[in-house]
């Protein structure tokens, strides 16, 4: 398992030539691939594995590919990197779940193994605070639950916008670029998708 930022994995034994850089990027990402993958970690997997183990797994991957990578970069360095993150967690999905497990092919960015009730769940307590003004504490548990509830009636794109923004802690750029569209139309979605939500609110939650 990896411990921290030193990914001691064995470099020597991999392929050689953009080792120290690859590390360094994945360092520099390192943040946000753990929120990623701890918020889409399937919740049956608790205690089985955890973000690090699919870091270091998803490191591995990173150093293998990387000259190849800098060979052709089709998408900016962090996309690259999280495609083999979210990948590397899909395997461990594969392996730990097996046929429990959702049909990855049916998933689109928004749905992953842990299923929309998961991601709605931590969203619903990030957005509470900002949607609501409560005082108390059983108000602001009332004002999760109705969050929670309108996230499940969003479309996938729009949940999946908030929670990249939101829990993934992505710039609208970033958000940009993992859904392969241009930042204003990010920033649109993303407005779109907060306006949705306040809309599905009840009055006094």
């Amino acid at each position: 398992m990896a411990t921290g930022l030193e990914y001691d994995c064995g470099l020597d034994e991999l392929p050689t030539g953009g080792n120290a850089s690859a590390s360094e990027l994945f360092r520099q990402h390192r943040d946000k691939l753990l929120r990623m993958i701890s918020f889409r970690m399937d919740r049956r997997l608790l205690g089985k594995i955890d973000a690090e183990d699919v870091l270091q797994d998803a490191f591995v991957e990173v150093v293998r590919r990387f000259d190849s990578y800098l060979a052709r970069p089709t998408v900016p360095a962090f996309v690259w990197i999280r495609q083999i993150a979210r990948q590397a967690l899909i395997n461990l999905h594969r392996r730990y779940l097996g046929a429990q497990m959702r049909d990855v092919h049916q998933e689109t960015e928004a749905y992953w193994a842990g299923g929309a009730d998961h991601s709605s769940a931590f969203l619903a307590a990030q957005l509470a605070d900002s949607l609501t003004t409560p005082s108390q504490r059983v108000v602001r548990a009332e004002a999760v639950a109705a969050v929670a509830a309108a996230m499940e009636r969003l479309e996938p794109i729009d949940r999946e916008v908030l929670v990249l923004r939101h829990l993934e802690e992505l710039s609208n750029n970033e958000v940009a670029q993992v859904l392969n569209i241009d930042r204003f139309a990010a920033s649109k979605r993303y407005l779109r998708a907060l306006a949705r939500l306040k809309r599905m609110m009840p009055a006094e939650p």
